[in-house]
């Protein structure tokens, strides 16, 4: 008698929540090992059952056959809420440990997130050593830099693996994790990746009942509340609700921002699975003022706002997403997803004007007021893409294949004021947050520029295990993009249209090599590449930059990877060179033309991280970056840098440290800090610009009491020391890092 054998089904999550007991699944089974034990005395169990029934009817013997039976394995213990520590990443396409990525990534999960209660994507980056931001879009939005190369206008912002329009901002309410992969990877993800990538994964529904609800209130009218509700509404689907809404009003500025982000999944575990799911964010702040780097160590405390009550930064983000998961049975996997969404934004800042030395200013000193260019911005973006990734013998070789295509479509339009704001006045140092309202600027219906683009491309990579403790990883893309740019001017009231339109294919490729003598120990060599078209995200309007091939970089690294104690502590280390080999630039010669691809620039140095938990009641993170050298290494005839000069945004040591200690199973303390050494804006070092900012160090404390294991109390304290400190940097002013803020969350789980 025919009898199919048992398979084996195992339900993994990533979301950062704890397996599901017994309780509440009662078809789960403990762990992989009592699964694979349990399926024999089941299936004898059968077979003696149907050999009985035979039995009894011997005149009318039958063949049965069963059906399969799946018995499910409990969920993977989760790392990103309970632990800072995680062994995996899904940043290279699909799951894969982080010992098999021949690049230094580093992972900031929901737990650290949560413990330092930061609620915004910069927050949370500026735990990680080596990223900076510049205070771009007029000082209202912010860029990020990684080893001084840019991200967030290249389009090296992800979210689950696939391009997030750049200029929104971004809230951490559905975010499970946070991943950093340093350094070019155009071989995987395409257009950008110079300095690194930044990949924002979502919540996921999980196979439990489990809700969480946190309330926090703050200095300066900080309010803040967040729902997490996971409801299972079958044996293989769920449901997950996260909603979150901010207010906060620091002193002038404030802060009014909404999230919604519902999904579905079905099939979780099995051989098709899928997830459907939304994500909408509004927001409506006034953003902190720019003022000039004279000020600081001067009598201007964090707290002082010079803005006025008529600036803004609105945004509205909207988009939606299916994910398609297929597993062969050979072991191959093909993971498909598509999104598509909307982006709008508008904002209009402040940049003082203060003049004399920080020791001069006082409280009568005089500040004057100019209103940065308004500006105003809807987006459109469609991306498609799937990965393929399987294990097989060739050749009596193991090889680990992944290759996949992706495509996205993506539209932009600009616009421009039809009617300017108001003058902005001036007030005292002594005098902030004045109150005053001036008209706001209004924008025209009609964009004045915009383009429509389309790219696909095509990846395929290789790692050979090419004997019992070394790794070759071979991988080669080809990207094919195009777009059509327009731009309208008025002057004297006559209107000039212009229009322009670029095509480039252009390849990318990663080499590496890994050497892993143990099960805990990893060291690599790799080498990879990295493009960025002359048309950056939003910038594509003008003939001279579609004329223009794109730049070009190279990374080199040789990194290790450790675990200690018996995988309780993770050690991270890179020695790296990241170099933009054809840089833009500008020529008298070329000027409306062309931009010319002869400038060369290169950042070096090296990075560690430390994280775990190398007692059962301590708990460390560290992640830290020395990076002596910054290079211009040849320029343009007319551009702003000179050979040899040092580029910004890259302070030689830069870091951030979190240490909590279980005082008692009720009592937990932390404290933490993040800090860099003196820094300067994007232009360098020069010293007609000024653009200098000291170096600081910034400390946060935390105090967690739990009253049972499912409700908290929770009270941190960030800036303690009240540092005033150059939070983003831009040529002529800098924004300036939170003041000192006091936290207080109660929360609970049920």
């Amino acid at each position: 008698m025919p009898i199919s054998e048992a398979t084996l089904a195992k339900s993994t999550r990533s979301s950062g929540k704890k397996a599901p007991s017994p309780a509440r699944a009662p078809t789960a089974m403990a762990s992989g090992s009592a699964a694979r034990h349990a399926a024999l005395p089941l299936s004898t169990l059968m077979l003696a059952a149907s050999v009985s029934s035979w039995a009894q009817t011997p005149a009318q013997p039958q063949e049965k056959t069963l059906g399969t039976v799946t018995i499910k394995e409990a969920a993977e213990a989760p790392q990103g809420k309970d632990a800072l520590q995680t062994r995996q990443t899904t940043i290279g396409k699909g799951t894969q440990d982080i010992r098999d990525i021949p690049q230094s990534i580093n992972v900031v999960t929901e737990k650290l997130i949560d413990d330092r209660k930061v609620d915004t994507l910069n927050e949370a980056l500026r735990m990680t050593a080596g990223v900076t931001f510049s205070a771009a879009e007029n000082g209202t939005m912010q860029d990020t830099f990684i080893r001084g190369f840019s991200v967030a206008q290249v389009g090296d912002l992800l979210i689950d693996g696939m391009k997030d329009p750049s200029l929104y901002e971004r809230e951490t309410f559905n975010l499970d994790r946070i991943e950093v992969m340093r350094g070019s990877a155009s071989m995987i993800f395409g257009r950008g990746s110079t300095g690194g990538v930044v990949n924002q994964v979502n919540k996921k529904p999980m196979l439990i009942d489990q809700h969480d609800v946190d309330f926090t209130v703050g200095s300066r009218g900080y309010l803040r509340a967040t729902g997490d509700f996971n409801l299972r509404t079958g044996e293989d689907a769920a449901l997950r609700l996260n909603v979150m809404s901010t207010q906060a009003r620091n002193n002038g500025a404030s802060v009014d921002r909404h999230g919604l982000a519902p999904s579905y999944s079905f099939g979780i575990g099995t051989q098709n699975e899928f997830t459907v799911g939304l994500y909408y964010l509004d927001y409506d702040n006034t953003p902190r003022n720019g003022l000039p780097y004279a000020t600081i160590g001067s009598i201007i405390r964090p707290q002082d706002f010079y803005g006025t009550a008529s600036d803004f930064s609105r945004g509205e983000a909207k988009y939606g997403y299916l994910q398609h998961t297929h597993r062969f049975d050979d072991g191959g996997e093909l993971r498909s997803q598509f999104r598509a969404g909307n982006f709008k934004r508008s904002l209009w800042g402040t940049q003082t004007r203060i003049t004399g030395t920080a020791s001069s200013i006082t409280g009568s000193t005089v500040v004057t007021r100019s209103g940065l260019t308004p500006r105003k911005d809807a987006y459109d973006g469609a991306y498609l893409q799937s990965d393929y990734s399987n294990k097989f013998n060739w050749f009596g070789v193991k090889h680990e294949l992944l290759t996949g295509i992706d495509a996205a479509h993506e539209k932009a339009d600009r616009f421009t004021q039809s009617v300017a704001g108001g003058n902005k006045g001036t007030t005292t140092v002594g005098n902030p947050n004045d109150g005053f309202r001036p008209v706001e600027p209004v924008f025209g219906s009609a964009a004045t520029g915009g383009y429509e683009s389309n790219s696909i491309g095509a990846y395929v990579q290789d790692l050979v295990q090419v004997a019992p403790h070394w790794k070759l990883l071979g991988g080669l893309r080809v990207d094919s993009i195009s777009g059509d740019f327009r731009s309208t001017t008025t002057q004297g009231g006559v209107n000039t249209y212009s229009k322009a339109w670029m095509s480039d294919t252009v390849g990318s490729y990663r080499a590496g090599v890994l050497y892993q003598p143990t099960p805990t120990s990893s060291f690599h060599l790799s080498y990879g590449t990295s493009f960025n078209t002359s048309a950056d995200t939003y910038q594509y309007v003008t003939q001279q930059t579609a004329n223009t091939p794109p730049e070009k970089s190279r990374n080199l690294e040789l990194g290790a990877k450790i675990d200690w104690l018996e995988g309780k502590l993770s050690t991270r280390a890179a020695i790296f060179r990241t170099e933009k080999f054809n840089e833009r630039t500008t020529d008298a010669d070329y000027a409306g033309d062309a931009y010319l691809l002869s400038g060369k620039r290169h950042s070096a140095g090296l990075e560690l991280e430390v994280v775990g938990r190398p007692t059962p009641n301590l708990e460390v993170y560290l992640s830290y970056a020395f990076i002596p050298t910054t290079r211009i290494d040849r320029a343009g005839s007319t551009a702003q840098n000179s050979v040899g000069q040092k580029f910004g945004l890259v302070p030689k040591h830069s870091g951030s440290a979190w240490v909590t200690y279980n005082v008692t199973p009720q009592l937990r303390l932390g404290a933490g800090l993040t800090g860099s050494s003196e820094n300067y804006s994007i232009s360098g070092t020069s010293p007609v610009r000024g653009a200098r900012a000291p170096g600081y160090v910034v400390a946060d404390l935390l105090a967690e009491y739990r009253f049972t294991p499912e409700t908290y109390l929770q009270f941190n304290v960030s800036n303690v020391n009240n540092t005033l400190y150059a939070a983003e940097l831009y040529r002529g002013f800098y924004v300036a890092g939170a003041p000192r803020t006091y936290k207080l969350t109660i929360g609970t789980r049920f």
